[in-house]
């Protein structure tokens, strides 16, 4: 997609799953805790929270559909990465042991999914932690890319905005998304984002719509924006839905991508994303893991 990479996600909070029901858990703010004070060069869950408690929604009625759409947009998730009939075989790297399907949902919308297995599976939580970090998005993109929270549902559930630019001289971009984490075990972690009817002042007589996530659509809510927004001087943008399923497997970390944006598609995600890693872990390259079809 031009050199624009969605991380995803990504970055931010803690979310706590049941895994029969898949509930996403409503919490009370955590406390302030000395213990939680990062050395890393990523911030945990808990400081993130707090940079960003003054952003926390008051709207109860909000929160619960919030919660609802989420649930939903993870049981998407899982549905388009385990399809395994409707993708076409794009590439596989038997060197970097990644694979690569695309598909057109309904004919016309784009979904690519990409996997791959990173070796160092000691390193999971860690990980866990960085692709939440909004801070850390440029780092884990190809690109000009700057995402923070816009609003907080609680520890588990937030709102994010997305600004991007696909080339040095193409025209700034950007898109709002709830994004969640639920951890479904110790060793499995779904990260799952999506777009919905967020009005943010945006002058357009285009109906912007969710195209992957119906139910999306009836999710409505309104954010104040900034006044480069609000006189189109960036283009607006849709994230049908974006995410990961990152699993620990042996000696192996099996990370699935998928990706629904309107206008953009990605080719290097899994480069990315390792290339970043061992750069935080001053890790060499490493011979990856036997190949896992997703």
């Amino acid at each position: 997609m031009n050199k624009f990479y969605i991380q995803i996600f990504f970055f931010l909070l803690s979310v706590s799953i049941y895994v029969n029901n898949k509930t996403l858990a409503t919490e009370t703010a955590p406390e302030e805790n000395p213990k939680t004070k990062s050395t890393n060069n990523y911030s945990t869950p808990e400081e993130i929270y707090k940079q960003n408690k003054h952003l926390l929604c008051t709207n109860s009625n909000e929160i619960i559909n919030a919660s609802k759409l989420m649930n939903e947009a993870v049981t998407h998730l899982e549905n388009h990465i385990k399809d395994k009939d409707s993708y076409e075989f794009c590439k596989w790297n038997p060197i970097d042991n990644t694979t690569f399907y695309r598909k057109k949902h309904e004919g016309k919308t784009i979904v690519q999914r990409i996997n791959f297995q990173y070796f160092h599976s000691n390193k999971y939580n860690e990980i866990i932690n960085m692709l939440w970090d909004p801070a850390l998005a440029n780092d884990f993109n190809n690109g000009d890319v700057e995402r923070k929270i816009a609003r907080v549902y609680n520890t588990n559930l937030v709102m994010i905005q997305q600004r991007y630019k696909d080339s040095r001289v193409g025209r700034e971009k950007y898109f709002y998304a709830l994004a969640a984490k639920f951890d479904i075990s110790k060793d499995k972690t779904i990260i799952v984002m999506t777009s919905a009817n967020i009005n943010d002042g945006y002058p357009s007589k285009k109906e912007y719509k969710n195209k992957i996530i119906e139910n999306a659509n009836l999710f409505k809510t309104q954010i104040n924006s900034e006044d480069d927004i609000r006189n189109k001087k960036l283009k607006k943008t849709f994230a049908n839905i974006v995410g990961y399923i990152i699993e620990k497997k042996g000696i192996c970390i099996d990370i699935t991508y998928l990706e629904s944006i309107d206008g953009h598609t990605s080719k290097y995600q899994k480069l990315i994303v390792e290339n970043a890693l061992n750069k935080f872990f001053h890790y060499r390259k490493y011979k990856l893991c036997k190949f896992l079809e997703p």
